[in-house]
């Protein structure tokens, strides 16, 4: 395997230094924005289908463009051309979190008739460009949108991703988007505290976030071939996992492409997929639970937060969770049986939405949860849709065809709709439906181990 080091007179580069920040920086409030956005729209008067519509479009935005983008997403383009394209994602992030942080009173001050919601739906319109081709796509989270690293030899040296400018660990990402994850949910909980309203502390993220992703911007263009994020953030995971324009997401295609799996492989291939889409179905209602539906405000000392700010330590505890998850995972699989980890790590992943509702509102335990969300990364090499190698996967077999990784993300899209909808009708069913589709995921999990032991 081919190891990437890096000079230690460009590793200390102030400047090189200074655009990773930024580009963290921004991963980090581009993500607590995202994650507060539910709660700023219920202050705003929506309700939970409205959340669901909007999170639904930026997901089926974001397939539609890396599925059938025309150009290259950086693995064939020059560096000029990878650094331009990571600059403008950059800087129309900043024009989308603006529209998020003034979309209450655009209409006043543009006269136009698009209404506060229609700026937000423009808003997460605008940020795809930055989880598609930003320069720190390959970050923590990205696994409801089911990229993958490069498995092979051959696909780590075209890696062009940012992992290969700070290190071959394949903890890197994690780590670093983790890290911007936490000093955003730091910032977050200080602005929600010290703000009036929920109103007032979102719009303080995301214009701050907007100002971040500016200086990224800056910063980018002009270290030249001294970016530590040169060549985009997962370059390689969409050439690696099939991800092109070629790929053809038609039913009768992917009916034929998971017909040609062996059974063993298919099976664990779908009842990945079940659990992914139960998960992204209330990802983005765990905050209208915490802060709503069983408000959980937490005093320390004479310092009072409430319920909303609280929800950015619980996103912190989580990102802690992902960094202690992903640090584990080569200890956990060279000690635990791989199909062992796998199978408890997804059962436990699809018992967290349960876990979530019947759990006490206490702070301490909620945040245990949140920790144990997060720890998700210990498995995800490991899951059989990420589309890993024998080397790595307990279901040996060959790389997953496009179509198929395709269609397992399609497959998400329109999972936090169906949440918005059970959400509406009550908060638990709506959880109790997840966990229910999860463990039925792992169920179909289990018939892979099971063929295998027979």
């Amino acid at each position: 395997m081919t190891q990437h080091s890096i000079d230690p007179v460009e590793r200390s580069d102030p400047v090189r230094l200074v655009c990773l920040a930024t580009l963290v920086s921004t991963h980090g409030l581009v993500r607590l924005a995202e994650r507060y956005l539910p709660e700023f729209l219920s202050a705003l008067g929506y309700g939970p289908i409205v959340v669901g519509s909007l999170v639904t479009l930026g997901l089926g935005i974001a397939v539609a463009a890396t599925e059938y983008s025309s150009g290259p997403i950086g693995g064939d383009s020059t560096p000029l051309e990878a650094r331009a394209v990571a600059v403008l994602s950059a800087l129309i992030a900043a024009v989308g979190l603006l529209a998020w942080a003034g979309s209450p009173a655009l209409d006043t001050l543009l006269g136009t008739p698009l209404s506060a919601l229609g700026w937000l739906a423009i808003g997460v319109a605008l940020l795809q460009a930055w989880h598609v081709r930003g320069p720190a796509r390959g970050f923590w989270p990205v696994d409801t949108r089911v990229t993958s690293s490069p498995s092979t030899a051959a696909d780590e040296d075209r890696d062009c991703s940012p992992t290969r400018a700070v290190g071959s660990d394949r903890r890197t990402p994690v780590v670093l988007g983790a890290l911007g994850v936490v000093a955003a949910a730091t910032f977050a909980t200080t602005a929600v505290a010290s703000a009036d309203t929920v109103r007032t502390g979102f719009a303080l993220v995301a214009a701050t976030g907007a100002a971040v992703a500016v200086v990224g911007a800056v910063a980018l263009g002009t270290v030249g071939d001294r970016s530590p994020l040169s060549g985009g953030g997962a370059a390689s995971d969409d050439r690696a996992g099939g991800a092109t324009s070629e790929a053809d997401p038609s039913i009768a295609v992917v009916r034929s492409a998971v017909s040609r799996l062996p059974d063993r492989r298919r099976w664990a291939v779908i009842g990945d997929a079940v659990v992914r889409v139960a998960i992204a179905g209330i990802s983005p209602f765990l905050i209208l639970l915490v802060v709503d539906y069983r408000p959980i405000a937490l005093s320390v000392g004479g310092l009072s937060l409430a319920p909303a700010a609280v929800f950015g330590l619980f996103v912190l505890v989580e990102a802690a969770g992902a960094t202690l998850g992903a640090v584990a995972f080569p200890a956990l699989a060279s000690r635990v049986d791989r199909r062992a980890l796998l199978a408890v790590g997804l059962a436990a992943l699809s018992l967290l939405p349960m876990a979530l509702v019947a759990a006490p509102a206490n702070a301490a335990v909620v945040a245990a949860l949140f920790g144990l969300l997060g720890c998700r990364t210990a498995i995800e090499p490991l899951r059989p849709t990420v589309g890993s190698s024998a080397r790595a996967s307990p279901v040996p077999g060959p790389r997953l065809p496009g179509e198929i990784r395709t269609a397992v993300r399609v497959a998400v899209v329109p999972a936090p709709l169906l949440g918005g909808l059970l959400y509406a009708i009550d908060p638990v069913v709506a959880f109790t439906v997840a966990t229910t589709v999860g463990l039925l995921g792992v169920r179909e999990l289990g018939r892979a181990f099971t063929s295998d032991r027979r």
